[in-house]
This record gives structure tokens, C-alpha cells and sequence, in this order.
């Protein structure tokens, strides 16, 4: 099976995710991946749990002693709540020869709709993936979507609509922030032909599976 690095294409430079479903997830597993080909960043323009097993640097010059000794670091300012934020310095996007960059809040939610200010997507990016969690598909927008009120007006139903591939489809495409899609979650047989009828929908590339179960494709 490929890498899921390789089925995203993942280049160097920055590589921004956003939406939900296991951003966070997708973002340490892909920091795994590439570390066998270069140096890595990860990071937030929004904030971040400090991970586990991963150094965390708050300036340029910590951060370039990491990555010389393990050639992965987290990059990023300790909040009063605990989390870490952008780390704010200039250069932060090019120290790395990967950059992954959590762009994106959604409370653990497997679906969300954008607000003004949202993402906070970073300038020099390479491409900018949407994640997106099948297990959220036949549960009401009201549970399943982040900011759940703009969610179903971006989809043009009631909020308590069952989230359908249709309408994550729709609200993708009027968002618009995408390059390419993966979705994530894809933990039950049911689920994928869920995941190709939401790709039929998409102008753009789509990769599902379950970054738990270790499995993904290349479906568009």
C-alpha cells in the first residue's frame, strides 16, 4: 500500500489542513511519513494540543537545533489554556523541508462550516486539504458539523438534516478553501461507497480511509 503521503502528494514546503474528522491525527501521521524523506514542521495558525514525542520549539533558533538533532519539531507558543498557538515568528513557513500546518478548529467534530475569519490558511502553501469524517454521514447536521447553524444554511437545509454526501459535497464546493479531499473514518464497509458518492461530487482529488485501521485509496 502506498504512503498516505504519497497518495496526497504531499510536497515539500506547506501543506495546510483544515475542516474535521482527524486533522490532528492526519497531520502526525503524515510528520511520520516524511521524516523519512527530509525534515519536518508541524504546527497551528490556530492552536494545537502539544503532542506527544515530538519536541516543541517557540523560536527559529530552538527550532533548527531540533530539527538538525531529530529532524522533526513542533512549532509553537504555550497558551494560558495549555495549548499551544502560532508560533509567530517570521520564516516559521521555511525552516523545514516539510511544513504540516493544522489551519483549522472543529471541537472534534467529523464536519464544520467556516466563519469569516476562518481558516486561517497560511500564505505559502502548496495545497490545502479538507478532512472529513465518514462517521459523520446519517447523523443530524446539529451533532455532526461544527457551528452547526452555518453549516446547514452553506447546505440549504434545516439543521436537523442528516448529513448526507451531497451535502458535505455542496458545502465543500461553496466554501471552496480545498485542493483536495480525504476522508477519514471510513471504519465501516458501509462507509466507503458513502465516500465515492461524495467524490462524484467534487471537482478535486479524493483519497478515504481510516487512519486508525492503517488503510486508505485513491478513489478520484
Amino acid at each position: 500500500m502506498d504512503k498516505l503521503c504519497e497518495l496526497l502528494d504531499i510536497r515539500p514546503g506547506v501543506t495546510a489542513l483544515i475542516g474535521g474528522g482527524g486533522k490532528t491525527t492526519l497531520m502526525y501521521h503524515l510528520a511520520r511519513e516524511l521524516r523519512e524523506r527530509g525534515t519536518v514542521a508541524v504546527t497551528t495558525t490556530t492552536k494545537i494540543w502539544p503532542p506527544t514525542g515530538i519536541t516543541v520549539a517557540r523560536d527559529p533558533d530552538t527550532a533548527r537545533e531540533i530539527l538538525a538533532r531529530e529532524g522533526l519539531v513542533c512549532l509553537g507558543v504555550p497558551s494560558a489554556q495549555g495549548k499551544l498557538v502560532s508560533p509567530g515568528f517570521e520564516g516559521w513557513d521555511a525552516l523545514a523541508d516539510y511544513t504540516l500546518v493544522e489551519a483549522d478548529g472543529s471541537a472534534g467534530k467529523p464536519f464544520k462550516g467556516h466563519e469569516k475569519h476562518e481558516p486561517v490558511l497560511p500564505p505559502r502553501r502548496n495545497t490545502t486539504i479538507l478532512v472529513l469524517g465518514a462517521d459523520g454521514f446519517g447523523r443530524p447536521i446539529s451533532v455532526a458539523a461544527h457551528r452547526p447553524a452555518l453549516y446547514a444554511r452553506l447546505a440549504g437545509v434545516p439543521e436537523n438534516r442528516p448529513v448526507t454526501p451531497a451535502i458535505a459535497a455542496r458545502v465543500a464546493a461553496r466554501e471552496g478553501f480545498h485542493d483536495q479531499v480525504f476522508v477519514n473514518q471510513v471504519d465501516q464497509e458501509e462507509e466507503r461507497p458513502l465516500a465515492r458518492q461524495l467524490a462524484e461530487r467534487l471537482d478535486c482529488p479524493v483519497a478515504a480511509g481510516s487512519l486508525r485501521s492503517g488503510c486508505w485509496e485513491k478513489i478520484k
